[in-house]
């Protein structure tokens, strides 16, 4: 498997709901060939019924006034046991207002601005299949004591995810993150685990290699410049953490996704 998707399975199943057959195809472009597999549907209906019969491990879908309901697709989504957890990635010309309460977790749903890159696509669908893997492990977020993670906790959860993505350089302990969403530091640290069953510190690390991932593909920064972005102290640290997370060199998974890039290129305009 090629190295931008090392840490996506080899049988990820992709649902794409788009009734328009170009976006379709543009989008199957950008993922293929690295062990995906997709299903394809124009409507709602069509949608709901190949995900209950064969489950995908995420949708792909487009938000226009002429495409299907997304707010009503995920609801119906949501209402069935078996593809409630399923994480959407939601294609749009713009930050759309949505209603919250459709969507018990959010972690489960995300949305990708037009226009969009190659790495920003990989990186959305990647962070959403880990998310989704999170969850399962722990039984759809339960805690220790078999019941669901309360709302605060996942809206803690959620306050922290974003206050992450706009200090990650600064924040090098758990005590640093707790002091930035003013919370005692093991408040924080039960949330995460209620949560997501992992260790906020594990969190943290995980954000800085998606970070990096998305800055390796779609900036001229150099290697020394992105491990500082991110909160690491030296390249040399930043690399050995990267190989150990992701199976390859900063540097090799740059060139991976420009050489990806390119080819997809070179396709679309063959066409």
């Amino acid at each position: 498997m090629n190295a931008l998707f090392s840490d996506a399975a080899a049988t990820t199943h992709v649902l794409i709901v788009d009734d328009d057959a170009q976006e379709q195809y543009v989008l199957q472009e950008m993922l293929r060939g690295n062990g995906f597999r997709f299903s394809l549907a124009e409507t709602c209906n069509a949608a709901l019924e190949l995900a209950l019969t064969d489950r995908p491990d995420i949708v792909l879908v487009s938000l226009r006034s002429s495409g299907p309901d997304v707010v009503q697709l995920e609801g119906r989504f949501r209402s069935h046991t078996d593809i409630q957890t399923i994480p959407f990635l939601v294609i749009t010309t713009a930050k759309p207002f949505y209603d919250g309460t459709v969507v018990q977790r959010s972690e489960v749903l995300d949305f990708l601005i037009r226009p969009f890159t190659l790495g920003q696509l990989v990186d959305r669908v990647q962070a959403q299949l880990r998310m989704a893997a999170l969850l399962r492990e722990q039984g759809a977020a339960t805690g220790t004591d078999g019941m669901p993670a309360p709302q605060e906790d996942w809206e803690l959860i959620g306050r922290t995810k974003k206050c992450l993505v706009e200090r990650l350089a600064d924040v090098h302990r758990l005590a640093d993150l707790a002091e930035a969403v003013s919370v005692p530091e093991r408040r924080l640290a039960l949330a995460f685990q209620h949560c997501l069953g992992i260790s906020a510190v594990e969190f943290i690390r995980q954000e800085r290699i998606r970070k990096s991932k998305f800055l390796l593909t779609n900036t001229t920064l150099s290697v020394r410049d992105i491990a500082l972005k991110v909160g690491f102290s030296s390249a040399a640290n930043f690399s050995t953490a990267f190989n150990t997370q992701v199976g390859t060199s900063p540097s090799s998974f740059r060139n991976q996704a420009l050489s990806n890039a390119l080819v997809l290129d070179r396709s679309l305009n063959s066409k």
